[in-house]
């Protein structure tokens, strides 16, 4: 247990401690849309070949809107990574708290079933929300602090956490070069 703990503004959970906070970015990967759209025509009537040129160009108008409402709404209906929440996250000791300006998302680690850190200060996690299933894409300092207390909590054979693959590239060198102790704990191996 760390000495020094963070303040929150809110209340913890009975026996909780906040150990960091720090900014976050949340993507969450879903469709927007189902594919479909509206089409429209415009139809002109008019005489002459000003009248001929005019009802061609309102045409050729009327497919260029539809093929961009089309191209988006499959844009749209096409599962990516989107913006979902851009602001604080407060790690604790059985959970962790997502910040913005429309509240607070608590994640306790049992609420969460997948967890893997993606790159450097990236998770990719997938759990059961209030709302139902998500998959989202955690940016954030804190990270692999998360994906650690996860996985300590309930999966302690995860393989990023067995091998230290979990650890940012060149870590430890850097840390040691800051003066901080070497420290890797020693996991307990998938032949125990």
């Amino acid at each position: 247990m760390p000495r020094d703990r963070v303040p929150t503004y809110f209340p913890l959970r009975h026996a909780e401690v906040a150990f960091v906070q720090g900014p976050v970015a949340v993507e969450a990967f879903h469709a927007i849309g189902d594919g479909s759209y509206s089409t429209s025509s415009t139809i002109l009537a008019a005489s002459g070949r000003f009248g001929l040129a005019l009802g061609v160009a309102t045409m050729a108008g009327s497919a260029i809107a539809n093929a961009s409402r089309q191209a988006q709404a499959a844009a749209d209906a096409t599962p990516m990574w989107r913006p979902a929440l851009h602001g604080s996250v407060v790690v604790t000791s059985q959970g962790f708290y997502l910040l913005d300006h429309a509240g607070k998302l608590d994640w306790d680690w049992a609420s969460i079933e997948l967890m893997q850190v993606v790159g450097f200060s990236c998770l990719v996690m997938q759990g059961q929300s209030a709302n139902g299933p998500v998959t989202w894409r955690i940016t954030s300092d804190w990270a692999e602090l998360i994906f650690v207390m996860w996985a300590m909590a309930r999966h302690p054979q995860h393989p990023q956490l067995l091998d230290g693959s979990w650890i940012p590239a060149h870590w430890p060198e850097w840390a040691a070069h800051q003066g901080y102790r070497p420290f890797l704990p020693e996991f307990p191996s998938l032949d125990a």
